[in-house]
């Protein structure tokens, strides 16, 4: 009984632990040069709240995503952010969801969009400023340069309700380069037209800046509108065109308002949308207008079959958006955004021994690799192009950080290898094999862009995936793709029981070896390797393609972390050189009646239909 109690208490503490990390929150002022000189006369000088995660403290070199956040209509950074009593705080609402495990630690942005109209729309007129460009520019680069950010548009997310929901859309499709991720929580203004009631607008035509604060919902709304969407710099006191004027309809200015609805122009940012890694969009079933709406944003989206999140819910505009944004929003944005910063370029020992010494970096355009490749890239195109090898860890971990100087070495002969994962090594985060064909797919992308420095360079005729322990089932996952010319599965084997490995392991099984299509390569540490009887058992197997297995008794180690990564390092280059270029003197170390191979020292090799 005491220790079943004890047990409870241990429990019950590791919760209170969990709920007890609290992250920071903190308000600055940050000064927009975009929201200079507004006819309405708002302080350039906006509040921003800025969340900082629980770790951020404790962890002085980590780096990480950014969330914006835009708060809707009549409300504040202040508000949202519990600095003052509110229907929501937001803090509470990050750390729940952290404490339930459902989000990863983010940065959290919210600028405090209030002003004389009770709201900016985020949008961009003389009369409110230039809210677009201080959102979407200058607040990113402030925050980029004030705290640790991974600062590429993979770590940056959009995210707002109401007024925020529109302004996350409108900012969001005009802003692929800035932020992968958006998501609109029951998005106002996004239909509809522009109210012409009569006593509404004689009674707007005659206040004057400071009646704004008394002013009701609907009336201050109406203004909003029209300060953001119909500017006058020429009709003081608030600079604004009316839908309406002594009592007649103003077309022109009704057009203006209704162009910027969300669903009359989002077909001109379509190719801008599909640029973005992901989109979510949702409303309550009980918030007229905004659902309908979303709803048919859902379809316009569909039609053009842009991938996306719509969910309609039961609720209105307010009762459970704090829920949404803790189950739904962050979820979807540690789902979707890159919490690992790209790798600094550095060279590893000398950039190895081949002809092209190689550098360890990584690409804005591919944040979750790691790339080994030649640093002079000018020498390669025309007939002398890059061959891509992409890799899977051990372990299946998100980092290369115990191959580097393996794949440092490979990569220093004349080939581009991309690594799943980032450096420094950050978390034990088990990858998807999927990365392996992100990798693919990148590669055939910079081939073919010309601003890009691969451009041209590259060989996608010639590909090889290849990965060890872990990483080598993840190169049987996905050994199938019509792309690859070769495979190397290194300490590595199909489990006769797939769901005895360890959690997030590749649930590989022995019929996956029919996949394989291309001449395959085994390298195993011998009878000591825990992945010997495995490999061995698939090697028995796979009769239908060209297979080689070297053992070298050095376990499941292999020798990747010895100088220049040893002899696997050695055996696997001749054989990508052989494979993917064509070198038939490498090749001599696996083909004729007696392998080069089984005459080097501790090797002992085995071979099918390679001859």
């Amino acid at each position: 009984m005491k220790k079943l109690f004890l047990f409870t208490l241990l429990i019950g503490l590791g919760a209170f632990s969990t709920f007890a990390q609290k992250g920071t929150k903190e308000r600055i002022k940050v000064h927009s040069k975009a929201l200079e000189g507004n006819l309405i006369g708002d302080p350039a000088d906006r509040d921003v709240t800025v969340y900082l995660p629980p770790s951020y403290a404790n962890i002085p070199d980590k780096r990480f995503p950014v969330l914006y956040m835009l708060h809707g209509f009549t409300d504040t950074d202040s508000q949202w952010f519990g600095w003052e009593k509110h229907w929501i705080n937001l803090q509470d609402v990050i750390e729940q969801s952290l404490a339930e495990g459902l989000s990863k630690e983010m940065i959290v942005v919210m600028p405090n969009a209030y002003n004389k109209f009770k709201g900016s729309m985020y949008a961009s007129s003389v009369t409110v400023g230039d809210w677009e460009t201080f959102v979407t520019q200058e607040l990113v680069r402030h925050v980029d340069a004030n705290y640790r950010t991974i600062p590429t548009k993979e770590s940056r997310g959009l995210a707002g309700h109401s007024m925020g929901g529109y302004g996350t859309l409108r900012l969001g499709m005009k802003n692929p380069n800035v932020y992968s991720a958006i998501y609109a929580l029951s998005p106002c203004c996004m239909d509809g037209g522009a109210s012409t009631n009569p006593e509404l607008m004689k009674k707007l035509e005659t206040l004057t800046p400071d009646q704004l604060q008394a002013t009701s919902f609907f009336e201050i709304a109406a203004l909003a509108t029209s300060a953001a969407f119909a500017p006058n710099p020429k009709n003081p006191p608030l600079y604004l065109d009316l839908p309406a004027k002594n009592g007649e309809a103003r077309q022109d200015v009704i057009n203006k308002i209704i162009a910027n609805r969300t669903l009359n122009f989002v077909d001109q940012y379509i190719l801008n949308l599909k640029k973005l890694k992901a989109i979510a969009i949702d409303a309550g079933l009980q918030d007229r207008g905004i659902s309908e709406a979303t709803k048919t944003l859902h379809e316009v989206l569909d039609s053009y079959q842009i991938t996306h999140f719509h969910e309609s819910y039961e609720g209105d505009h307010l009762n459970r958006i704090a829920e949404r944004i803790q189950t739904k929003a962050l979820p979807f944005f540690s789902e979707n955004l890159v919490f690992q910063a790209p790798t600094k370029p550095e060279i590893i020992e000398n950039g190895g021994q081949g002809s092209f010494p190689a550098i360890m970096t990584s690409a804005t355009s591919l944040p979750t690799h790691t790339l080994f490749q030649p640093q002079d890239l000018s020498k390669f195109g025309g007939k002398d192009k890059l061959p891509v090898i992409a890799w899977g860890n051990g372990a299946c971990f998100d980092s290369p950080w115990e191959h580097i100087n393996f794949l440092n070495e490979v990569a220093s002969h004349g080939f581009l290898v991309i690594g799943i994962g980032t450096m420094p090594k950050q978390t034990d985060i088990r990858s998807k094999s999927h990365k392996l064909l992100d990798a693919i797919d990148w590669a055939n992308a910079q081939n073919a862009d010309p601003n890009s420095p691969y451009f041209q360079k590259l060989d996608i005729q010639k590909i090889a995936v290849s990965g060890m322990s872990c990483g080598g089932l993840q190169t049987l996952e996905v050994a199938g793709d019509p792309r690859i010319t070769t495979i190397g599965v290194f300490n590595s084997g199909v489990l006769g029981n797939p769901g005895g490995g360890m959690p997030g392991m590749p649930q590989v099984t022995k019929e996956k070896l029919n996949d394989i299509k291309v001449p395959t390569l085994y390298l195993l540490g011998g009878k000591s390797d825990i992945a010997y009887g495995n490999g061995m058992d698939d090697f028995a197997r796979i009769n239908h393609v060209p297979v080689f297995v070297g053992n070298l008794e050095v376990g499941h180690g292999g020798t990747y972390g010895q100088p220049y990564g040893g002899e696997f390092a050695r055996v696997a280059t001749a054989w990508y050189k052989w494979q993917l270029k064509g070198d038939q003197e490498a090749g001599k170390l696996f083909s004729g009646k007696t392998p080069g191979l089984a005459k080097s020292e501790g090797w002992v090799v085995e071979k099918k239909n390679m001859d």
